[in-house]
């Protein structure tokens, strides 16, 4: 017998992992934030995953994050989803940080493990109660990441997670899809959302109920279709669609995903520098010859001026 679904529906589908732009200072930039946002929520994505790895969140300091959660939620005004990330090396950090989102009119919460340190088990599964706690009543994604976060969580591990109260499911951004489908098959009534832009339809075939993206930030209406074709059952198109944002990928991956990112939203003029957090890399040379003819395709399917 199927198990009732937990989660609120809107919370599956796809999610941006929000950039957070700087002007040439390196401060926050307001105005480009809000046309970032206009622009990802004009593709068709149905909501923002704020404050994660794509946003350099672990290069802020603290009232950063809260600043982009406040930008983002007022930005949004109502027009998707919102998903707060708001883990943290330490949970009283994480705790004021969903306690904000509580506020905020965000929809859900979502946290990376405690990183550096070595914690127990028994360690991690207190911080997760304790970010539950402090999020007054709003649904916690657990966020799993091994390959950035340098925990490594088996099976038994993430169940013991998705048991938490309050949690509702997680932000799978791993290579294991054998562990994606024992959790959808164990835990139907869990939301699964796939964390790896090219393994988007991997994931969903294997039970994700949709992804949060670095990638969606300057593609996301190819991840949309992609979601329609496989939901309508035209899987050689589905595949199609992957293997074309996965040729965009493949550039980003040799010249540094996050700043090559934040380098094809300037030149899609869509923020105003390219500015990453140091010690994040700056794009030049070759690199920026590379990602310049990638800008041009992705403004001219965007059918931006």
């Amino acid at each position: 017998m199927t198990r009732e679904k937990r989660y609120p529906p809107a919370l599956a589908g796809l999610h941006a992992a929000l950039a957070t732009p700087y002007d040439a200072d390196g401060a926050i930039a307001p105005a480009c934030l809000e046309r970032l946002i206009d622009f990802i929520l004009g593709q068709g994505i149905d909501g923002l995953y704020v404050g994660g790895s794509t946003g350099e969140a672990l290069l802020q300091s603290t009232e950063e994050r809260e600043q982009v959660l406040h930008l983002a939620a007022e930005a949004a005004q109502g027009r998707g989803v919102l998903i707060g990330q708001v883990g943290s090396v330490g949970t009283r950090e994480a705790q004021r940080l969903a306690k904000l989102c509580a506020s905020a009119g965000y929809h859900a919460v979502s946290a990376i493990p405690p990183i550096y340190f070595q914690h127990s088990k028994a360690g991690i599964l207190s911080y997760y109660q304790d970010i539950a706690e402090a999020a007054d009543g709003l649904p916690v994604i657990v966020y799993n990441i091994p390959k950035l976060s340098g925990v490594q969580f088996s099976l038994g591990d993430l169940e013991a997670l998705l048991a938490i109260p309050g949690v509702v499911g997680m932000k799978q951004t791993s290579i294991d899809m054998y562990q994606m489908e024992q959790l959808h098959r164990l835990h139907p009534e869990k939301l699964l959302l796939n964390g790896f832009d090219e393994m988007l339809l991997a994931g969903i075939a294997s039970g994700a109920n949709g992804g949060v993206g670095s990638t969606y930030n300057i593609m996301g209406a190819r991840y949309v279709e992609l979601l329609r074709r496989f939901r309508a059952g035209d899987n050689a198109g589905a595949l199609e669609m992957q293997g074309r944002c996965n040729a965009v990928l493949d550039a980003l991956v040799t010249h540094g995903v996050f700043p090559s990112l934040k380098y094809l939203l300037y030149r899609m003029k869509i923020i105003a520098t390219p500015v990453c957090r140091a010690p994040l890399d700056r794009i030049d040379g070759a690199a920026a010859r590379a990602l310049d003819a990638i800008a041009a395709e992705l403004s001219a399917e965007a059918q931006l001026a």
